[in-house]
């Protein structure tokens, strides 16, 4: 049996899992949530093997040990809960945003490895930037009327 694949939404879902993690984490503790939460099971090397959740995964575990040490140095929290809530978001959004940059740093570092490439094949930007051939979706549905029609 082929093990499960990963599609780009549930590599989303994943990624906003780890940005958004409260508590302890560990690859353990991630595999019973995206089990739970995608009704498949995964192993911890199918998910570190997507560079976007192993970026995600280790940003999340350096967030939270700052986290633990900075809740370490303060004892009593007597802040309002909005404000509280107003710092998990902030704190959410920051990791998001750290996700979303290495993810773009990858992707730059894609471009250019593609770009090298294109200009070492003799390829100009204007053959890059060709469109894409329409597709034409009825050819298979055509095909099947004509052959019908010869049969008869």
């Amino acid at each position: 049996m082929a093990a499960a694949r990963l599609t780009d939404p549930e590599i989303d879902k994943i990624v906003v899992l780890l940005t958004t993690w409260q508590g302890r984490l560990s690859w353990e503790l991630l595999l019973l949530r995206v089990t739970r939460m995608l009704g498949r099971k995964f192993t911890r090397q199918g998910l570190d093997k997507q560079p976007s959740i192993s970026a995600a995964f280790k940003q999340a575990k350096d967030r939270l040990r700052i986290r633990v040490k900075k809740s370490s140095s303060d004892s009593v929290d007597n802040r309002l809960p909005e404000l509280v809530a107003s710092e998990k978001r902030i704190e959410n959004l920051i990791a998001e945003i750290a996700v979303m940059k290495e993810e773009k740093d990858r992707l730059l570092e894609r471009f250019a490895t593609w770009l090298y490439n294109a200009r070492s094949r003799g390829l100009t930007q204007i053959d890059l930037s060709q469109p894409l051939p329409q597709i034409d979706r009825d050819h298979s549905e055509r095909i099947y009327i004509t052959k019908t029609r010869r049969k008869r």
